[in-house]
């Protein structure tokens, strides 16, 4: 298995119900990435972007069952980057086992942390 090779890495999540029922879904989380690391920058239209502004994204961290590591490079536009927030925050009102409170209060820390680092202001 080439751990960089995203079709390479099993895994899935399928029905009898949808992503947005409660214990809907069934997962393959056998080879799933456990995500260790995120990291994000825009790609800029005129150096590389073919001249359109878009956000990279890696997500990274070690395959499920295994010691191999995965780091895994998603290219998207401001669509997918609402996709992604908006998802997310839709957990809190369908979550089983996760604390809607402790999800905002991790979301807080990370928004303090970026703006002492300088990165948003």
């Amino acid at each position: 298995m080439k751990p960089n090779d995203p079709r390479k890495i099993p895994g899935g999540m399928a029905g009898p119900g949808g992503p947005h029922d409660r214990s809907g879904v069934i997962l393959d989380a056998r080879h799933a990435v456990i995500m260790e690391t995120v990291d994000v920058s825009t790609i800029d239209p005129e150096a590389g972007g073919r001249g359109q502004a878009a956000i990279a994204l890696v997500l990274g961290g070690r395959i499920n069952q295994t010691k191999d590591r995965a780091s895994v490079l998603f290219i998207f536009g401001t669509d997918g980057a609402a996709a992604i927030l908006t998802e997310l925050l839709a957990l809190l009102g369908r979550s089983s086992g996760i604390d809607p409170s402790q999800l905002m209060a991790d979301i807080t820390d990370r928004l303090d942390k970026l703006r002492t680092e300088g990165n948003l202001s």
